[in-house]
């Protein structure tokens, strides 16, 4: 690899460009979060059972669903909440399933045992994971007096919902808040029962209108029979001519209104009452990226709607923006700092030239293939570079070191020392590289949790070490021709920190040299065997001393403290 790239030096920086480009495009593109989505695949299946109580839902729909639903494949756990006139069942799977195919396989599941559910019931199906939190949420109410939050709700689920999951950047909208419109029809009963009305007689005629819309019933305190018709305001004057007897009429028997659903919660947004319009991202989708786009279909919104007031109540991009803003700022200091270890330990400018070189360079082809991968920024993937970044500039110093040491004490040729001190650490390095390597990618194939956590951080890591071992080898020989143009000769800053070094550090060197001769020296087997055993048992003898240590800590935490008089 040294030799095609070394004698093909426009071709190696053509490669070296268009990752580093890639890599900036790839930093303002790619999909930004704050974790990565780890949540096993999980399907919610909601059902509205009108009228019904609890145990008759769990009973009649929650039921035979959990049945189907504990035999499709993976399944891990299912479960199930049942209030009044509603079933929640949930299907947890394991994550070899994925979301896509638990969606279809719960679908087809609900198919089969639709039969055996109430009639009119119609379950719907959703997906559930870290991509349902509210990207941001806006609270929408009158702006002035001429419409009320009733209209308000109504707007948003008919033109301002639709809109915004028009534009492709929005997985889904959820709206909560204010009053559902609804006609609200109050049975006499004594004026049902005079006429030998049944209450079913008459649900049954409210049905036979429109059997896809709900009928909710309920018993006021004034004994008034309540049915909750979902239809339209235009429906009032209708429902009041329907026959549901001999010359008898529904408006006869019943006072019919045009109200608002039954509500259980509400929304105060910004300190007032409100409709809530929660943005949602899509599975894999960016929280930036779709915040950007729901702001900006609002602001066209605003436009449209002048007699709503539009506001901002909760959102996730403040922290999004924070934590990755952050985590490039720490990157930055990593950098700064890493470079000054460097200089203080080599004294040697050269090598921190080398390492400034190659830290961006690596830093934007690691971003470059995650990118062309599918893959997403998050805390996960920063903390990855971040720790592989003191990894990153090791094999490039070690290259450049060599070089150098073929200059000054062996007194080649700049060309002829580049190749012979590149291609004398190239195994070493690569050894050095694979080693570390091996280590971590057990890691990738844990199972489980874990594994959703370790293998972006790890595959990351292994990334940047491939592409830091790649430009070592290529990057900083090409590099070195030009750094040692003019010899190799140390300025006054660069002598006195190699002074500096050999009168701290440097100290260091002569105990390990020492150390090394005596374990290669005569009776060599028998020398290392010594020096291991008093490494085991030094490590022993600190591990001992550790226990006992906190241990006298805990009894000391424990004990009662007692203070005495003068």
């Amino acid at each position: 690899m040294f030799d095609f790239f070394y004698k093909r030096s426009y071709l190696l920086y053509s490669i070296i460009a268009g990752f580093f480009v890639l890599g900036v495009y790839g930093l303002i593109t790619m999909p930004k979060n704050l974790f990565p989505d780890s949540e096993r695949p999980t399907v919610i299946v909601m059902t509205q059972v009108p009228g019904a109580t609890p145990n008759v839902v769990a009973a009649s729909v929650s039921k035979p669903m959990e049945q189907e639903l504990s035999t499709l494949s993976l399944i891990r756990q299912v479960s199930s909440t049942n209030i009044a006139g509603m079933s929640i069942v949930t299907a947890e799977f394991e994550y070899k399933k994925g979301l896509d195919p638990a969606a279809v396989d719960v679908n087809n599941a609900i198919n089969k045992v639709r039969g055996k559910l109430p009639p009119g019931t119609n379950p719907s199906i959703y997906t559930a994971g870290s991509f349902v939190l509210p990207v941001d949420v806006f609270a929408l109410s009158p702006a002035n007096g001429e419409m009320t939050i009733e209209d308000v709700r109504k707007i948003v689920e008919s033109d301002i919902k639709p809109a915004l999951l028009r534009n492709s950047d929005i997985g889904n909208v959820e709206v909560f808040g204010g009053f559902q419109s609804a006609i609200s029809i109050n049975i006499d009963p004594f004026a049902a029962k005079s006429n030998g009305i049944a209450l079913s007689t008459i649900a049954d005629r409210i049905r036979a209108l429109d059997r896809d819309i709900p009928i909710g019933f309920s018993k006021g305190a004034d004994r008034f029979y309540t049915i909750t018709f979902y239809g339209e305001k235009t429906s009032v004057e209708g429902l009041k001519m329907v026959p549901v007897a001999l010359n008898v009429r529904l408006g006869d028997i019943a006072d019919i209104r045009w109200e608002h659903q039954k509500r259980f919660s509400g929304y105060l947004g910004n300190g007032a009452q409100a409709v809530a319009l929660a943005i949602q991202r899509a599975p894999g989708g960016s929280v930036l990226t779709t915040s950007k786009a729901a702001r900006a279909e609002i602001e066209k919104l605003k436009i449209r709607y002048p007699n709503i007031r539009f506001q901002l109540s909760d959102t996730q991009r403040i922290l999004i923006e924070t934590a990755n803003t952050n985590m490039l700022e720490a990157l930055r200091d990593a950098i700064i700092f890493t470079l000054l270890v460097i200089l203080v330990f080599l004294g040697n400018f050269k090598a921190v030239l080398a390492a400034l070189a190659s830290i961006p360079m690596v830093f934007f082809g690691t971003i470059a293939i995650i990118w062309m991968t599918g893959g997403e920024l998050n805390l996960i993937i920063y903390t990855a570079i971040i720790l592989a970044l003191g990894m990153l500039v090791d094999d490039a110093v070690v290259v450049l070191e060599n070089i150098e040491r073929h200059l000054t004490e062996l007194k080649e040729e700049l060309s002829v020392a580049v190749v012979r001190g590149t291609k004398e650490v190239i195994s070493p390095v690569f050894a050095g590289t694979l080693a570390t390597i091996a280590i971590m990618f057990p890691f990738l194939f844990v199972g489980d949790f874990p594994q959703q956590i370790f293998r972006p951080l790890i595959s990351t890591l292994i990334i940047a070490l491939l592409v830091s071992y790649f430009l070592s080898i290529t990057f900083i020989p090409s590099m070195c021709l030009f750094l040692y143009r003019n010899g190799t000769r140390k300025n006054r800053i660069e002598i006195w920190l190699e002074k500096l070094y050999k009168n701290t550090f440097g100290r260091l060197v002569g105990p390990y040299l020492f150390i090394l001769k005596f374990s290669a020296g005569r009776w060599s087997l028998f020398r290392r065997i010594v020096m291991t055993l008093g490494v085991v048992a030094l490590l022993v003898s600190y591990l001992l001393y550790s226990c006992f240590f906190g241990k006298r800590i805990m009894q000391m935490a424990h004990k009662p403290l007692t203070i005495q008089g003068l």
